[in-house]
């Protein structure tokens, strides 16, 4: 019965003691690790240093160990390195198949070369047999890669979520609006993380699998040819990669460079979105296309850079590295053949043809695996320039940068420091608000709102009026003076932006609730219905022939339920938006409530009705409007001047007699009408006998 393995052939050495030989090369190679290690990260940081790389102070130069260090340990688990781990295991596996592959290729050669047939079949058997196992190998190895890629990325994701959205820290506010912001911050959350999740776990593979196939590859070969062979190719790869170094790209800044442009350009892509109504009734194609295309060009252009940079560096990597080491490969393996000593054997064609087989697939592995990493100066560039943006990305959520600290100081130092207190009116007492840029609106504010009065505020535009609130919600720091407030939940604010949550129509009222906290808190959907009526946007209530909340859904009028789920941001018109984020507020009944002019796209008679339920609600009410005749609503003013020393007035905004509330305002003219009046007087009256 014949013999399913085959006897060993045996291998051919040209070193007398080859298992010394073999530990002195592990040795050697180590130390040349050691001198790679820290040759890829040098060269980013002495082009940085020599103002290669551009926009690079040399205090913000940081080796790549760093930035690592700092987003893998603020960021990652024992889950990711338990993927490492078993990543490294397969890439030990495959590298020791590889060996295995180019020892058993020596023997089948061998057996052709000899015509040993039946020997061959039997090499050729094994040979099909372990190939399933190395198969196998390979797929679990890109299994883990993408694996290890993913779970960073949701690692650094999740972490980038949680600073972002922090309770009460409104950073996903002041990083966009406030102070020194993060340019693009959504493109660096999803892109660039995405981005070097995938550019690490493709550094870390490509990199450790060189590791393993040098230190295995530099073992076999000393212990075959001795260690000339492998010192050899060290000293031939540190020298190339040493020439190649100066003609090096700052591969870093270059991919650094590419996500900023590619950020702008998407951003641009969004403004475009965003205001795409308004472009196209204005006709404006043809100038946004411009911004669109200039941005695009921008973006080329740096590409055509990096392509041309890394020109000149590929043409002698290429020579130096590949070409060239193949002639130095050639002598490496002539030499012990010419120069054989005479205590060897005199070897046979075959083995000889063995020997050339086995040790120049083991030679071009080692190579490949010099040449891969001196290579990690590329991809260790581009990762540096990714961790950089992650890494500033991550330290700008983590804390953001203070703003307004000189005149914070001087305040501190004078007799109003900037203080918040509790209490059960909205009360300010020598209020100073500040943009964050240093510009100063108001000065001295001293006034008091109890619950159930109702203040307008009017003003220029861009004078500020709806700073004082931003300072309320802690969105702007508060400079000088005294707040006395009541808890945050008791003043809410409606602003000129139509907010739309996802979700339910339910969800659309509670929102920030959920349904469970909303029954939590002892209220019902009766109550979600209730809100509804009074903001006019009831599917229960028709008028004029049709529901306040309806739709048409392909020529079937459909009215949504409060369990229904629709694209609510399209679906709803802008008068909508408006009435629904009133429910909102009747829902959540505050003791405070700021109207930032959102009432634009409601009807007149609308409007007033939702005044008045206010007023119903025992509500207080700050409104932002120019709107005049909104002041038959409000009892005082509060009037911005918006000039240079923040001067302001309180007047009394309207009277009511007889049920009879009138107010009125005067406007200027911008040129005197033809009996030379500059002004003109407007009186607007409201008759309440009929409101119950």
């Amino acid at each position: 019965m014949p013999r399913m393995m085959s006897r060993p052939v045996p291998q051919v050495v040209m070193v007398k003691h080859p298992r010394r030989s073999g530990v002195l090369g592990l040795g050697a190679g180590l130390l040349f690790l050691s001198f790679v290690s820290k040759f890829s990260e040098r060269v980013q940081i002495y082009k940085a240093k020599n103002q290669k790389v551009k926009n690079a102070p040399r205090e913000q130069v940081e080796g790549l160990t760093d930035l690592m260090r700092f987003i893998l340990g603020s960021t990652c688990s024992s889950r990711e390195f338990l993927t490492v781990t078993k990543l490294s295991l397969m890439l030990l596996l495959r590298t020791v198949g590889s060996v295995w592959v180019s020892k058993h290729w020596g023997s089948i050669v061998n057996s052709v070369v000899s015509q040993d047939f039946s020997r061959l079949a039997r090499l050729v058997s094994e040979f099909a047999g372990a190939t399933v196992f190395l198969s196998g190998l390979n797929a679990l190895l890109k299994y883990y890669i993408s694996s290890l890629r993913l779970q960073v990325r949701e690692k650094i994701t999740l972490w980038c979520h949680e600073k972002y959205m922090r309770s009460k820290d409104m950073i996903f506010y002041k990083a966009n609006k406030v102070g020194q912001k993060i340019d693009n911050c959504d493109h660096q959350i999803t892109s660039d993380v995405e981005r070097f999740s995938d550019v690490f776990a493709e550094v870390f593979s490509q990199s450790l699998k060189p590791i393993v196939d040098f230190l295995v590859y530099s073992v076999e070969l000393s212990r075959v040819q001795g260690l000339t062979t492998p010192l050899t190719l060290y000293s031939w790869f540190a020298f190339a990669s040493c020439i190649s170094a100066v003609t090096l790209p700052p591969f870093g800044e270059l991919a650094a460079g590419e996500q900023r442009l590619e950020g702008n350009f998407r951003g641009k892509h969004s403004e475009l979105i965003t205001n795409c109504e308004q472009i196209a009734f204005l006709g404006g194609e043809r100038p946004e296309k411009d911004v669109l295309n200039n941005s695009f060009g921008e973006l080329i252009s740096h590409c055509k850079r990096s392509i041309n940079l890394a020109f000149n560096s590929e043409v002698l990597r290429q020579y130096l590295n590949k070409y060239f080491c193949t002639v130095i490969g050639l002598v490496l393996i002539a030499r012990p053949l010419r120069l054989r000593p005479a205590q060897l054997p005199q070897f046979t064609s075959d083995q000889i043809a063995q020997y050339f087989t086995s040790t120049w697939r083991n030679m071009e592995a080692m190579a490949t695996a010099i040449q891969d990493l001196f290579e990690l100066t590329n991809r260790i560039g581009r990762l540096s320039g990714f961790a950089t943006r992650v890494r500033q990305l991550m330290l700008g959520l983590e804390s953001r940068p203070p703003v307004l600290n000189e005149e914070i100081a001087r305040a501190q130092r004078g007799p109003y420091p900037p203080v918040f207190k509790k209490g059960p009116h909205l009360k300010f007492e020598h209020v100073s608000v500040y943009r964050p840029d240093g510009t100063l609106l108001v000065k001295d504010l001293n006034f008091t709102v109890e619950r159930g009065q109702r203040v307008l505020v009017t003003g220029g535009n861009g004078c500020g009026k709806s700073s004082l609130f931003r300072v309320i919600r802690k969105l702007w720091p508060l400079v000088e003076g005294t707040i006395t407030m009541p808890e945050d939940k008791e003043i809410y604010f409606l602003t000129q932006v139509n907010f739309v949550p996802c979700g339910s129509l339910r969800d659309l009222v509670i929102y920030p609730q959920s349904r469970e906290e909303m029954l939590a808190a002892g209220r019902t959907d009766d109550d979600v219905r209730t809100c509804l009526r009074w903001a006019h946007v009831s599917p229960q209530v028709e008028h004029d022939g049709r529901a306040q909340l309806e739709f048409n859904d392909g020529g079937r009028i459909v009215k949504p339920r409060l369990d229904d789920v629709r694209d609510w941001q399209k679906d709803l018109s802008p008068g909508q938006k408006q009435r629904l984020a009133f429910a909102r507020l009747f829902y959540h009944r505050p003791a405070f409530v700021v109207l930032d002019e959102c009432t634009n796209g409601i009807s007149p008679d609308v409007e007033h009705d939702l005044y008045d339920r206010c007023t119903r609600e025992n509500m207080a009410v700050f409104s932002i409007s120019h709107k005049i005749e909104l002041k038959l609503f409000h009892e005082r003013e509060l009037r911005y001047l918006g000039d240079l020393e923040g001067k302001w007035e309180m007047n009394e905004c309207s009277h009511t007699r007889d049920k009879i509330t009138r107010a009125s305002s005067t406007v200027k003219l911008p040129e005197p009408d033809k009996d030379g009046k500059k002004e003109s007087r407007i009186t607007y009256e409201r008759h309440t006998w009929f409101v119950d």
